[in-house]
């Protein structure tokens, strides 16, 4: 499959797209409609006799594979990418009352990726059964995944899983199948590995992945994260697209690459100050981007992430704070505020630079 990708959806820096903008983005299908009577869209790309189920937006602040789906969908129309022999069937946001409040949870307070057991609520009945419908050989789960994670001192900017069918984790014949699937996938793009991880395989029985695996039905599931300077996650936009056509077309004749991929760890930190003189101490700064969407307004505030002696962990950016002096208080998870060096924050916004 071709790897010449020219897609606004993977370069685009917005990193949100409201829902009546994406209800008018494509010719969608409607298989039902939320617990609030939201319309839950899908749409297939081809008519081969192999099919393949992806979604997105089963965590409504988890937007990534929403762009994805839409750079399949318009790189298909481009004829770009070929999937001959192949029918994508694609739902761009599986929660759409969580999508529109930009949170984890659906409008009534659950999380639909703890729900894969009882299924009391309408929008995973309605994805499993979607799922089903199309007897699909293999899915892909697209989530994002939190800035605390790293893979050997570098940013995990894309975390990849086979899930486990059962308690305790075994290698059944067909996670092994796919284990090798997607390994011969990650050799045939020929790219650096760096900063890819392996998500814990940890059994979740009431998480999608989990409960399909253990139903016989493959699927990956696929984090995207952050890469330094790119926390609108734009290379992880691509490096999904990249992974899910070249899993599509690989084999799954014996490979090691996926297994060898290092497991992502936590305690990452987006932007530190060091040395920083803040009430009579020498002290680190730690602030983080917090997303939030306000109607149809998508914006970002900076917040206190950590405060103390931050030297033993990971970060993404450092600023040598030596020479700034804080009289403003610092609260955790609260806007900052003040001037640290070359910028100057107020309420969480970047007033100058």
């Amino acid at each position: 499959m071709s790897t010449n990708f020219d897609s606004t959806y993977l370069t685009d820096k917005q990193w949100y797209i409201p829902y009546s903008a994406l209800q008018s983005a494509h010719n969608w299908e409607i298989i039902g409609y939320s617990s609030e009577e939201r319309p839950l869209l899908y749409t297939s790309l081809g008519h081969g006799s192999r099919s393949i189920c992806i979604w997105a937006g089963m965590h409504g602040n988890e937007t990534t594979g929403v762009f994805i789906i839409l750079s399949l969908i318009e790189l298909f129309q481009k004829k770009q990418i070929d999937l001959e022999g192949f029918t994508l069937h694609l739902m761009p946001v599986a929660n759409p009352d969580a999508y529109v409040r930009y949170s984890r949870r659906n409008g009534l307070g659950i999380d639909l990726n703890r729900d894969f057991s009882s299924f009391q609520t309408i929008e995973s009945a309605k994805l499993v059964g979607w799922i089903k419908m199309h007897e699909p050989e293999l899915c892909f789960n697209l989530h994002d995944q939190r800035t605390i994670f790293h893979v050997g001192g570098h940013s995990a900017y894309t975390s990849l899983l086979v899930p486990s069918a059962e308690i305790t984790r075994t290698i059944t014949p067909m996670r092994r199948a796919l284990m090798n699937r997607l390994g011969n996938a990650l050799s045939s793009m020929q790219v650096d590995l760096t900063g890819v991880g392996r998500y814990t395989d940890e059994y979740y029985p009431t998480a999608i992945g989990d409960y399909l695996m253990a139903n016989g039905i493959a699927n990956i599931l696929i984090e995207s994260g952050v890469k330094e300077g790119d926390l609108e996650r734009r290379a992880a936009r691509k490096f999904g697209l990249r992974t899910i056509l070249a899993t599509i077309s690989a084999d799954d004749s014996p490979s090691k690459v996926y297994d060898q991929l290092p497991l992502n760890e936590k305690g990452q930190l987006e932007w530190v100050f060091t040395n920083v003189l803040y009430a009579h101490m020498r002290v680190d700064v730690a602030i983080k981007r917090f997303h939030f969407v306000n109607g149809h307004a998508a914006d970002y505030v900076y917040l206190v992430d950590e405060i103390g002696d931050l030297k033993a962990k990971p970060r993404m950016k450092e600023v040598d704070g030596t020479a700034i002096a804080l009289a403003q208080p610092l609260e955790l998870e609260k806007p900052v505020n003040g001037h640290f060096g070359d910028y100057l924050f107020e309420e969480g916004k970047i007033l100058s630079l």
